[in-house]
Formats: C-alpha cells, sequence, structure tokens
C-alpha cells in the first residue's frame, strides 16, 4: 500500500513538472521567404528546417511566403505537408509592364500580427529565413522587446547588418543537415535532382 501511495505522489510530482515545463516552454514562429531560399547549387530541406527550428523551442506557427504561380503549385503542396501555412504573394504590374512581387511588407505585417496573436514575451523566439537586409529593422525592434531572433539564410547572399543584428545566425550551407544539392554525381555525370525552390 505504501509503494502505491509513493507511486502516485512520484506521478503527481512528475506531471506538475511537466506542466511547469510547457507552460514555460519559449514559443517559436519560423518565417520563410521562400524566393530568398533559392541557390543555384543547393536546395533547402524544408522538413528539416521545421525539425532544426525545434531545438528553440515549441513551434507555434511555421509560415512560408511564396509567389502564387501556377509552376509552385506542387511546391506549395509540399511545404503544406511539411507543416508550413502557406501565403501566397500576388504578381502586380508595375507602370513598365514588368510583373513585381514584393513580399517584405506582407512578411513583416506577418510578423507584427503573429507576435501579438501568440503573445510573444521575454526569452521567445523568432526565426527568420530570409537573407534581405529590410529585416535588419524588424529584428532591431524584436530584441527591444526582448524576444530573440534567429537568421537562417544562406550566408553568402546574407545581408551584413542582419547577421549583426540577429542573436543567432545559421548559414544553410554551413549547416550540412538544412540543404542538399540540386546536383548529385553517379557513375561519373552530373544528375540534377527534382526541382523545387
Amino acid at each position: 500500500m505504501m509503494a502505491i501511495a509513493e507511486t502516485i505522489v512520484k506521478n503527481r510530482s512528475t506531471i506538475q513538472q511537466s506542466r511547469k515545463r510547457a507552460t514555460s516552454a519559449r514559443k517559436v514562429l519560423v518565417m520563410v521567404d521562400v524566393q530568398n531560399m533559392i541557390h543555384p547549387d543547393l536546395r533547402l530541406d524544408y522538413e528539416e528546417l521545421l525539425r532544426f527550428c525545434q531545438q528553440f523551442g515549441q513551434i507555434e506557427q511555421a509560415v512560408a511566403f511564396i509567389t502564387d504561380k501556377p509552376e509552385t503549385m506542387s511546391f506549395q503542396l509540399m511545404l503544406k505537408q511539411a507543416g508550413y501555412e502557406v501565403h501566397r504573394i500576388y504578381p502586380f504590374q508595375n507602370g513598365n509592364g514588368e510583373l513585381k512581387c514584393n513580399a517584405d511588407v506582407e512578411m513583416a505585417f506577418w510578423l507584427g500580427r503573429a507576435v501579438e496573436r501568440y503573445r510573444l514575451k521575454r526569452g521567445d523566439m523568432v526565426v527568420i529565413c530570409t537573407g534581405d537586409g529590410d529585416f535588419a529593422r524588424i529584428v532591431e525592434w524584436f530584441r527591444s522587446r526582448d524576444i530573440q531572433v534567429a537568421v537562417i539564410c544562406y550566408g553568402k547572399s546574407a545581408s551584413s547588418r542582419l547577421r549583426v543584428v540577429a542573436d543567432r545566425f545559421y548559414a544553410i550551407e554551413e549547416t550540412p543537415s538544412l540543404s542538399r544539392r540540386k546536383y548529385e554525381e553517379r557513375e561519373g555525370a552530373m544528375l540534377r535532382q527534382d526541382f523545387t525552390p
């Protein structure tokens, strides 16, 4: 009888500890600028990216911003299956007749709303997957609120300012689990792997 009572007390203690961990776990938001994740030689593994981000805490939401074109439909489906919410960016025609697609404003707006929606606070984290220097101001804004920021992008195309203002910086080409070569050698020939951005 005494052993059962001890077991119950231990189990209650374990449950309370796990509840404390769950409530104090760091919240993480992941935002991916798909257009900025294109590289001539490497291909980002989007599923592995989410697994990589789990080391930072509990992922509340992962969003991929992608240009809405017919040729990206299967890629959008793959992103959804990998666990991303897909936000489509619709191209528009400027005065010169050129098609433009600039997602920066939409991504910045989403980040601001997501921080409010998930009530990010001191110690929580935002993972920004872009090398675009325009996001340096947003990173500074997060840091002024004690929200940590990790930037994941291709090192060679990363803004130097973005590298400096982020709490953590990960170059995809220096993190082997995140990417693989678009071309691989087989029997002396270079074979292209199925391409997606």
